[in-house]
């Protein structure tokens, strides 16, 4: 009987740690309790575009909504990791909880001054990552010098 006792209040601890995390998270974000975890990003350019990558982990690729901001400046990716029926049916005791499920938001500013090609913008997702491709608008080098003709009697 002692031994119950124990594992009672070793899982009555572990739950207050795993509350008292949830509410710091939650105290932390400033965001609604629906919202309580953002998936990682890495930003960076290559020659011909601009490339997000997403940490999304268990999510399915029908669950990701992507958008681009009207002005270019920003991309944001929301969607929800849902927890396996299978896996919650069997569930008794926690031991440990680190891994969020639920909705998610992120919306990642982009880099200033640069021209995307909108039509051309592409999104896959492997191995859960998703790789955002934002193309940049290939312009065509500015010649040195402009020759101007001049008109007149």
């Amino acid at each position: 009987m002692h031994n119950f006792y124990e594992e009672l209040i070793r899982q009555m601890e572990q739950d207050a740690r795993r509350a008292d995390e949830w509410l710091r998270r939650f105290v932390q974000s400033g965001l609604p309790p629906d919202k309580l975890w953002e998936p990682l990003v890495d930003i960076y350019e290559t020659v011909d575009s601009l490339k997000v990558k997403v940490e999304l982990a268990g999510v399915k690729s029908e669950d990701i909504h992507l958008e681009l901001s009207g002005d270019g400046t920003a991309l944001t990716v929301r969607g929800v990791r849902r927890d396996e029926e299978l896996e919650v049916a069997g569930r008794t005791v926690f031991h440990q909880m680190e891994v969020y499920m639920g909705a998610f938001e992120r919306t990642v500013p982009l880099p200033p001054r640069l021209s995307l090609d909108r039509e051309a913008i592409t999104a896959a997702f492997r191995d859960g990552f998703l790789i955002v491709t934002l193309p940049k608008v290939q312009t065509p080098p500015r010649p040195a010098t402009t020759s101007i003709p001049v008109t007149g009697d």
